[in-house]
């Protein structure tokens, strides 16, 4: 009895998750597809660059503590504030100083026209995104995952409604800030309940963290692997803006965003099933034998939206978006199989804390998409990425699939702190 009501946590959790990601990037295409009828599409490229300069500054900043809220904050009982607390104090430093550099350099000048009042603004969407992003693995790891839907979807809401309103301001500014301004209101509201009510109801509880050297050691790997996964979903976009042009960055945002909010799902399911093993709380290969089930449907789903729906799912923000991205989404949803199966693996190898593994993996796959991207795009146009992503996924998959089956048949799918 006990181990049902531990499957129907891990489910609960992991739907809560996976339907604020499914809502979140459905009201971001919405988002998307709405700027398209109301601004030209230079200026929807621009904005849509904007959002992914701010983004990956953001998740530069935020040392990847996402992961390690994930996988430490569980077990940590009455260090769950000196955790977070520490973490996020460490992630805003890093972010004001990198967004200030970029700030001062004029950089943000293609995000946000308007001299320094707009560079200050800049800076301050930064630590704004960065806090954002942490504290849905916050919820996540105290298992108060019912909230992260509430959350995201109210912010995405906020962002369509706020469309009509800022976009009397110039170029691209208004787009960026319905953006951003909602995640600010999250930061407030949700922070105010996390150390108003669940942090002091740990106060007593035990709990533990690795040691020193060692919980450095883990963010660090996990560190370099953010660095380089950012690099994949953020650079991107500016990466089609140099070879193609903004107008081809706007027909590339609807299928990027749609392969991250795959990726998204993937990921939820695999917080899920981190956060309940590592707080022990259940059979590890029951979990993992729930966890596949999810991560199944993701992949039937994802087959169904991006090579049967492809088409008439771009065709909501115009013909020409149907066009130019048809194919290049078709090709993207092809490698969602192999992304699933290299997140299992990854999953199993995270819980090892074996980051610099996974890092490694990483480095190797944002490297070369990049950089196959950047030479091939000019030749070859938009579905180039697609096909770069199919064959790197499969190569990163082969790789780790014999190891996390090695896990499996060992029985021991956790190690300690």
């Amino acid at each position: 009895m006990r181990r049902l009501r531990l499957q129907k946590s891990l489910s609960v959790n992991a739907a809560a998750l996976i339907t604020a990601t499914i809502a979140t990037n459905a009201f971001g295409l919405a988002f998307w597809a709405v700027a398209t009828h109301v601004r030209s599409t230079e200026v929807v490229g621009r904005a849509a660059a904007g959002v992914a300069a701010l983004t990956l500054l953001a998740t530069v900043s935020q040392l990847n503590l996402t992961n390690v809220f994930i996988r430490l904050l569980p077990a940590a009982g009455r260090w769950s504030r000196y955790l977070i607390v520490r973490g996020y104090l460490a992630v805003l430093a890093l972010a004001t100083l990198i967004a200030a550099v970029y700030a001062a350099t004029g950089l943000s000048g293609q995000v946000l026209a308007g001299g320094w009042p707009a560079r200050v603004m800049f800076v301050i969407a930064v630590d704004v995104l960065a806090i954002f992003a942490l504290q849905d693995a916050v919820l996540t790891a105290l298992r108060l995952t019912p909230f992260v839907p509430v959350e995201n979807i109210s912010s995405a809401l906020l962002r369509l409604a706020l469309i009509p309103v800022l976009i009397v301001l110039p170029s691209a500014n208004g787009l960026v800030l319905a953006w951003v301004t909602p995640a600010a209101l999250a930061v407030i509201v949700v922070n105010r309940l996390l150390f108003a009510r669940a942090l002091p109801a740990l106060a007593h509880s035990e709990g533990s963290l690795p040691h020193r050297r060692r919980l450095l050691s883990f963010t660090a790997g996990e560190y370099v692997q953010s660095i380089f996964a950012t690099a994949t979903a953020q650079l991107m976009p500016l990466i089609i803006i140099w070879r193609l042009g903004p107008t081809a960055a706007a027909y590339f945002t609807l299928p990027w965003l749609i392969l991250g909010g795959i990726s998204l799902l993937l990921w939820n399911v695999a917080s899920s099933f981190v956060v309940e093993v590592a707080s022990n709380r259940g059979d590890p290969e029951a979990l993992l034998r729930r966890s596949l089930m999810f991560w199944g449907a993701i992949v039937l789903g994802a087959f169904l939206v991006c090579v049967l729906g492809a088409r008439p799912l771009l065709e909501v923000a115009g013909g020409n978006y149907a066009t130019h991205g048809e194919t290049l989404l078709r090709l993207l949803g092809l490698s969602v199989p192999f992304t699933a199966l290299g997140a299992v693996c990854g999953t199993l190898l995270w819980l090892e804390q074996r980051v610099w593994l996974l890092a490694a993996c990483q480095v190797a796959a944002a490297t070369t998409l990049l950089l196959a991207s950047f030479v091939l795009l000019p030749r070859f146009g938009l579905p180039v990425v697609g096909l770069a992503m199919i064959a790197i996924q499969a190569l990163v998959a082969a790789g780790l699939t014999p190891l996390a089956i090695r896990r499996i048949r060992s029985r021991k799918l956790v190690v300690a702190t």
